[in-house]
């Protein structure tokens, strides 16, 4: 669907065109009131600010979120050059320079850090097989892998991966730190709305970053090549140029999650999915919640780019929840309830079982861990 279509199907679904772009924005309410809804309810205003009301704004009839497609990140002419040492060089849209390239976004590794400078790293192939927890400079996290050009294009993206980052993180915490026991109105019932699209792109980008940079492992390897029909080219197209996606390819979640895996909310963590030296995706937790880039379809239980999550806690009032949305350009995607087995008054920071306790100070072999270098809540 083209975005020319994408906004006359907003149309037909009643919506009028959204006042503020989700693009330049992540949208935040810190405080929704109660109702029988999750999220703003369709009757108050939309949350953007366009003093509309929600229904006809950003949210769709169907009870998702909804918003224009996103301009692609670069819309000038091409260069026609390819910098050798940028990993974009197939598109051949490159500029001479030569820059270094955050992977995981300076402002999110900031928003980690406690000092705003270093955090702690775990898993990552330069550190070695047997390796401990090293602590880096925020800044040291980055390769000369990207020109000028690719690189400056990319503000948008990290812009609303470290808005939603900080105010994602921010819920998580609120609702392990709360008891559950108050009445309905007393529970500040956080909801972030940001663009489906650009955190889709931005979560590619983390990935395909981080494989160039040379810091994820495959099969005890570092990992250098995706799965047998994905190319460099056809990625730099969909993460610049705005590319549609193919078929199945994109942002999904996995619906059985081991629940004896550790969490930190503090932290960001990325891993790749392989069969033998080729990634088939990578997932990528952020705040102790994880998503996934896939190049096909999971042979698992998933949901496909969904339009919202929300969390609670079991023994909480129905009311009390919190809640991170993504706009797409189009209706029907689904929405996760994601229930806390923690009870309130239980203390979230102990392992509930023996299981669990064993692997609460491991990470999952593969996997490129950052997490901040000070004190922390887990």
């Amino acid at each position: 669907m083209s975005a020319r279509e994408a906004i006359v199907r907003l149309v037909s679904m009643g919506l009028e065109r959204p006042v503020r772009r989700l693009d330049e924005h992540v949208i935040r309410d810190g405080d929704v009131r109660a109702s029988q809804w999750y999220g703003p309810p369709p009757e108050d205003d939309c949350p953007c600010g366009s003093r509309r009301q929600a229904t006809r704004c950003h949210r769709a009839k169907d009870g998702s979120w909804i918003a224009e497609p996103p301009p692609p990140l670069l819309t000038d002419p091409r260069t026609g050059y390819a910098n050798p040492g940028c990993y974009a060089r197939a598109s051949r849209d490159c500029s001479e320079d030569l820059t270094r390239e955050h992977y995981i976004s300076d402002d999110v590794l900031e928003s980690i850090a406690a000092d705003g400078k270093v955090v702690m790293v775990e898993g990552a192939a330069w550190l070695g097989p047997d390796a401990k927890a090293k602590t880096v400079g925020v800044k040291s996290l980055s390769s000369r892998m990207l020109c000028g050009r690719h690189n400056e294009a990319m503000w948008p993206l990290d812009s609303t991966a470290a808005d939603f980052f900080r105010h994602f993180r921010e819920d998580q915490l609120d609702i392990f730190k709360y008891l559950g026991n108050d009445d309905r109105d007393s529970f500040a019932r956080g909801f972030v709305l940001a663009s489906g699209p650009y955190m889709e792109l931005w979560m590619l980008k983390a990935i395909w970053g981080a494989i160039e940079s040379g810091a994820m492992n495959v099969d005890g390897n570092r990992a250098y090549r995706f799965r047998l029909g994905v190319t460099a080219e056809q990625l730099a197209e969909i993460l610049w140029r705005g590319a549609e996606w193919p078929a199945a390819w994109g942002m999904y979640v996995l619906l059985d999650r081991d629940n004896d895996q550790p969490i930190k909310q503090n932290s960001l963590r990325l891993r790749l999915a392989s069969m033998g030296s080729e990634v088939l995706g990578g997932y990528v937790q952020i705040a102790g919640f994880e998503f996934l880039i896939a190049f096909e379809t999971p042979p698992v239980r998933r949901i496909y780019r969904p339009c919202g999550i929300t969390f609670t806690r079991v023994g909480f009032p129905k009311s009390s929840w919190k809640m991170a949305a993504f706009a797409w350009p189009k209706v029907g995607h689904p929405i996760i309830n994601v229930v806390s087995q923690t009870p309130p008054h239980a203390d979230f920071t102990v392992p509930p079982n023996e299981r669990a306790a064993a692997m609460h100070n491991q990470i999952i072999p593969g996997s490129l861990n950052v997490t901040s270098a000070g004190s922390e809540l887990p």
